[in-house]
């Protein structure tokens, strides 16, 4: 049995992740304008380019590298690339050929919450929605006859992992989101100004430094990283050198238009 506590906890990230984005949306409304045009695009933006794009290209490599798991280094470097390339070249061409009149610090912001606040309802959504889905099967005592195509290795790995996991994990989950919007509102900016300024070096470090970030999470997806507050601490660190770099861009995109 999953216990009403788990269940609860599972809920959290979801409840979040929706008064994060409305949050995030009211909050700069009132600091620098909203526009509607690049809050859509950017949400549209991250399910095309990561859910979509990013995805085949990843069936792709896992099929032909079945043992992916057993090379670390190598799976977090493409991992960690492949997010960086595909979402900030993703940002760059939105901004080049669809928000030609968004091109200042309220459009990059806009963009920001777009792209980080889909992020976070998408993800919490397919972790702890899929997560409430096989509580309520588990304590049905349907789980089994709900998933009797897949293979009974693979429903016990399911079971065990919904029925060990922590409440703790999806409380962190919510914090996790917290962070990491404040550095897809970042790279969003920067990748802006590397536009306005036609400086695609900026775009470039937008990617690198989406990679860096990216690297160590992919560690811990596969295992090699198991201290969740690492993780947490880590982002927390990101997450403020972010909000730092959103706060200066508003004095760069200024004199940009000077």
């Amino acid at each position: 049995m999953v216990s009403t506590a788990k269940i609860i906890a599972m809920f959290v990230p979801i409840i979040f992740s929706f008064v994060l984005f409305i949050g995030l949306i009211l909050l700069y409304r009132k600091r620098t304008g909203v526009s509607a045009k690049p809050v859509i695009l950017g949400a549209v933006g991250f399910i095309v380019f990561t859910q979509v794009l990013e995805k085949i290209l990843h069936v792709v490599v896992i099929t032909s590298f079945p043992n992916y798991a057993d090379h670390p280094l190598a799976w977090g470097t493409y991992g960690a690339l492949a997010a960086g390339i595909f979402e900030e070249l993703g940002r760059f061409i939105l901004f080049t050929w669809l928000l030609k009149k968004f091109h200042d610090y309220k459009g990059g912001i806009s963009f920001g919450i777009g792209w980080g606040g889909i992020e976070a309802i998408l993800l919490m959504l397919m972790v702890c929605g899929q997560a409430l889905v096989f509580s309520f099967m588990l304590n049905a005592g349907t789980f089994e006859s709900s998933m009797a195509q897949l293979p009974s290795d693979q429903l016990a790995t399911i079971k065990e992992a919904i029925l060990n996991q922590g409440s703790s994990f999806y409380y962190l989950a919510a914090l996790e989101r917290f962070f990491a919007v404040f550095l897809q509102m970042a790279l969003s900016l920067m990748v802006l100004l590397g536009v306005v300024k036609k400086k695609f070096t900026l775009v470039i470090l937008a990617i690198l430094i989406h990679a860096g970030v990216d690297f160590p999470i992919v560690f811990a997806q596969v295992g090699h990283i198991t201290n969740l507050w690492i993780i947490e601490g880590y982002l927390a660190v990101v997450a403020i050198f972010s909000f730092l770099f959103i706060k200066k861009a508003k004095s760069m995109f200024l004199d940009a238009g000077k």
